[in-house]
Order: structure tokens, then sequence, then C-alpha cells
């Protein structure tokens, strides 16, 4: 029996793209599976701030795909991406959550907003100073993302920026955090910060290290 959990990733049809609405899917299709879903969500899109988010992203991707100087078209990196998604917002202040160990990084990235006429909060996952002991947890250092993100929000920031929290700290930020928030610096601390090149790397060196148990 076909397995009915979504498993778009192994699709081959990809209706969803061509809208050819002939086309045969997968019983795992989650549109099939989902009908319902599908009216629900869009009434949530069509909610004011969820509009906000579509409209400022239709804008910028406008700008990236048709922007006027041909060299510049798909060369935006993420952080020049992040800035035009907060000017279209009208976004000035903005929060930097950062860990302690790529703190060079995240001072680079406050000076380019800065110098981009942004406001900028940073805050260092070691704020507070808590001895782990204090949670029941070894160690000798505790990070406190949930404390990262309540000082964002006494600030006011309007738009987050994460910068290579542990996997599980950036959950409880993203958890904690009033403001939207985006990742610009995923940790991943054998790759250099680019955890894609893992699945690159699968197919290749790496491949008996996931595939083989």
């Amino acid at each position: 029996m076909e397995n009915k959990a979504p498993q778009c990733v192994k699709c081959t049809v990809f209706r969803c793209v061509g809208r050819e609405k002939d086309k045969k899917v997968p019983l795992s299709c989650p549109t099939e599976q989902y009908p319902e879903l599908i009216k629900e969500t869009l009434e949530k899109h069509k909610l004011p701030e969820n509009m906000a988010i579509h409209l400022a992203w239709r804008q910028m991707m406008d700008n990236l795909y048709y922007n006027e100087k041909g060299r510049e078209k798909w060369s935006w990196t993420r952080v020049d991406e992040i800035m035009e998604y907060a000017r279209i917002r009208g976004m000035k202040k903005l929060g930097i959550a950062t860990c302690f160990g790529l703190m060079a990084e995240a001072r680079l990235l406050s000076d380019i907003l800065e110098r981009n006429e942004f406001e900028v909060v940073s805050v260092s996952c070691l704020c507070g100073e808590v001895n782990p002991e204090d949670v029941g947890i070894g160690g000798t250092f505790f990070c406190n993302p949930i404390m990262q993100a309540e000082v964002l929000n006494q600030e006011g920031t309007e738009l987050n920026i994460m910068v290579g929290l542990c996997l599980g700290h950036d959950v409880l930020f993203l958890r904690y955090a009033s403001a939207e928030t985006t990742p610009l610096v995923i940790k991943d601390r054998a790759l250099g910060h680019n955890p894609v090149a893992a699945l690159y790397l699968s197919e290749g060196p790496f491949g008996r290290r996931f595939f083989e148990k």
C-alpha cells in the first residue's frame, strides 16, 4: 500500500508547478489529502499582517527579477534581501540575536545595517550570565536564547536576524520573540556554517556517513 503521508520531495509529477489539473498525482500529495486546508490557509494568507509580508516579498522579488541594472539581477546576497525587505516594510529598528562564537560576523552585520541607516540592537546568547546549575543542567556557561528574545521584545525591534544560534536555542528564540524573525547564519561547526554542503557531499564523501549504518 502506498504511503499516504505527504512526500513532496519524492513526487515526479509536480502538478503544482504546471497547474495541469488533469495530471494524476500520488496519494501522498497534500493538495489532494487536505483540500479543506487550502481554503483555511487562503483565508489566513489574506489577514492584514500576513498580506504585508506577502506584498513585501513580491516587491522584493520584482526588484530582484527585473532589476534594470542587468549585472545586478540575481546578484543580491541574503544581507541585501533582508535590508530590502525591511525598507519595503518601513522597518527601521532591527535586532541581531547572535551566538557568542560569531560575534565578529555579527559585528560586521551590525556595521552594514547601521551604514544603511538602520537602528540596530544586538544581543549575545550569553546575556544574563546565568549559572547552568540554576536550571539544572551541567556545563560552565549557559546560553540564554529566551532572554535574547525578551530583550529584543523590550527594545521594540521590528525585525530580528538570527546569527548562528545553536540548534534548540534557535527554537527557543523563535518561540519567545515577538517580532518577525529571519535567519542569516545557520550554525554548522563542521562546514563553516554552510549546512547545505552536507546535502551535496552526501552524494560523495559523506555518503557512507549518512547512508550506511
